[in-house]
């Protein structure tokens, strides 16, 4: 039995070890990402655009996870307000309606017969 303790607690030191060079691994690669934004909001903004969770973008930029989540939705409120002017610009303007014209017409060529009366 001790042997089957002894070896677990191996394998888990092992993991635990490849865990920890794995989040190293993963902490300079998102670095390398970000290294040319020049702001935290831009760096927050790629690495969550890049699948990262708010608490490992935090470990990343070693920062608080409130940092993050604050940044988070002010640029996500931002998005959705260019969304919205982006869609208001493409759409564009209806066409006058038809049938007002006509009538406004209709009404015009009445009021010119009743002068020539």
């Amino acid at each position: 039995m001790n042997k089957k303790k002894s070896s677990t607690q191996d394998e888990d030191r092992q993991l635990s070890e490849i865990s920890g060079k794995l989040d190293t691994l993963i902490r300079l690669s998102s670095l390398g990402l970000i290294k040319d934004m020049k702001t935290q909001k831009e760096q927050i903004a790629a690495l969550s655009d890049a699948g990262f969770k708010p608490k490992i973008i935090a470990g990343i930029l070693r920062t608080s996870s409130n940092t993050v989540n604050v940044t988070l939705n002010a640029i996500r409120k931002e998005r959705a307000s260019v969304e919205g002017e982006s869609e208001s610009e493409e759409t564009p303007a209806s066409p006058p309606d038809e049938t007002t014209t006509t009538g406004n017409q209709s009404e015009v060529k009445a009021s010119g017969e009743e002068s020539k009366k």
